[in-house]
């Protein structure tokens, strides 16, 4: 019985890696004064930030807007070069958050050209990273703009997402279009698109970047879902935020209750984060909570992390939320 009990266990195969245990939470982010640096925050409970660095830059090289991912093996981030009018797109990769490495892209991963739209200079829209761990796939998307039509309200109004995947960081997908709505968001102009899984489908936080003159959901955050990475996503639907305020995060609680959502009120002074909580993202309504973020917090993204993470980032940058 004994030796037949253990030829059944030998054909189980490998267990599935057993989920991290989280107990805190990092606020990667940008300043108001120094726009597309980087800063780090720390929380254990999500609500209650401190920056961390003495309010220092943590990695001197980086130019972006954070956006973290936990990949496969290690924490990727992308940026851009911080030189020249034309930047090209570089992927920061870490197994710790704290000693970071850098890896230079070519620009033409991002063209999308053939599509009649046109990247940013810059921050090439703002590309972002989500791990598929279902595929085993990066995917990283931005937002690029029709440069037939002319500047400040026609441009804005005219940005549409795009995506590319990848398993290896080295072998990529071609550009394609993420969204195609209709009806009334036919079109819809989509920036700050972040993507998060719940249940086995995916939901994109999407910033709707028409003017509410043009639209009565404008400059405000909408969610689609869709059972596939790449689409085809749902219509998004009604605001889940007022309007003037953009880069989402979805930050799934260490309790497992649900959902915070935080969004920067850009068009405010001091660009304060909002932050709201529901338990799922089917739910019609987010109920605002009270935060306190950096004050001059601008871009940036929260990730749960674990006791060890915690510790690295608090010895590493010499200030700790528990001293």
């Amino acid at each position: 019985m004994a030796a037949a009990a253990a030829l059944f266990c030998c054909s189980c195969g490998p267990k599935a890696p057993a989920e991290p245990e989280f107990t805190g939470y990092l606020f990667a982010h940008m300043t108001n004064a120094t726009y597309g640096r980087l800063y780090y925050s720390l929380s254990r409970d999500g609500k209650q930030w401190e920056t961390m660095n003495q309010g220092k830059i943590v990695l001197e090289d980086y130019l972006g807007h954070p956006n973290i991912s936990r990949g496969a093996d290690r924490f990727y981030m992308m940026g851009v070069t911080t030189s020249g009018t034309l930047r090209d797109p570089v992927l920061w990769s870490s197994s710790n958050l704290v000693d970071w490495e850098r890896k230079d892209l070519s620009r033409d991963l991002f063209d999308v050209s053939a599509f009649g739209y046109t990247n940013e200079n810059v921050y090439l829209g703002a590309p972002k990273i989500f791990y598929d761990e279902a595929n085993a796939r990066y995917m990283v998307t931005w937002h690029a703009f029709d440069p037939t039509v002319g500047p400040g309200d026609p441009l804005w109004e005219s940005m549409r997402t795009f995506y590319i995947l990848t398993s290896d960081w080295e072998n990529f997908s071609k550009p394609q279009r993420l969204f195609d709505f209709d009806g009334e968001d036919a079109a819809m102009a989509t920036i700050d698109v972040i993507l998060n899984k719940e249940d086995g489908r995916y939901y994109a936080l999407i910033k709707d970047e028409r003017w509410p003159r043009t639209a009565a959901t404008g400059k405000t955050i909408r969610v689609a879902s869709s059972d596939a990475i790449t689409g085809p996503y749902t219509n998004p639907g009604a605001p889940i935020t007022s309007a003037w305020e953009e880069a989402p995060v979805a930050l799934r609680k260490n309790d497992g209750t649900g959902w915070f959502l935080f969004t920067e009120r850009y068009m405010e002074s001091s660009c304060r984060y909002c932050c709201r909580e529901a338990s799922s993202f089917s739910a019609a309504d987010w109920t605002q909570v009270e935060v306190a973020t950096p004050e001059d917090a601008r871009h940036g993204c929260v990730i749960p992390i674990t006791e060890a993470e915690y510790q690295a980032i608090s010895e590493r940058f010499k200030t700790s939320f528990d001293r």
